[in-house]
């Protein structure tokens, strides 16, 4: 029987790690959410689940979004050709 490994992701909103095993986050000695990789690793060392070594990272690489650009109900509602108005 093959084992399965969790994978770490740094969550980027919440400032911490994760581990993900099937798509659902694990929950380790009553964390979801640690304050390092290497928190994370000892905690799933000591409950028996391998890591991968492999970081998921989801902050953003462009930096901090700005705001979104406001839209008119004019410009939103522009005819097509045909006369019908765009989906919203």
């Amino acid at each position: 029987m093959a084992s399965r490994m969790a994978r770490i992701v740094h969550m980027g909103k919440l400032g911490g790690f994760a581990a993900l095993l099937d798509g659902r986050m694990l929950e380790l000695e009553g964390c979801f959410l640690w304050p390092s990789a290497a928190a994370l690793s000892d905690a799933a060392r000591r409950v028996g689940i391998a890591l991968s070594d492999l970081i998921l990272d989801t902050r953003s690489t462009t930096g901090p979004a700005g705001p979104a650009a406001a839209v008119s109900a004019q410009s939103a509602a522009r005819l097509r050709p045909g006369g019908l108005p765009l989906a919203a």
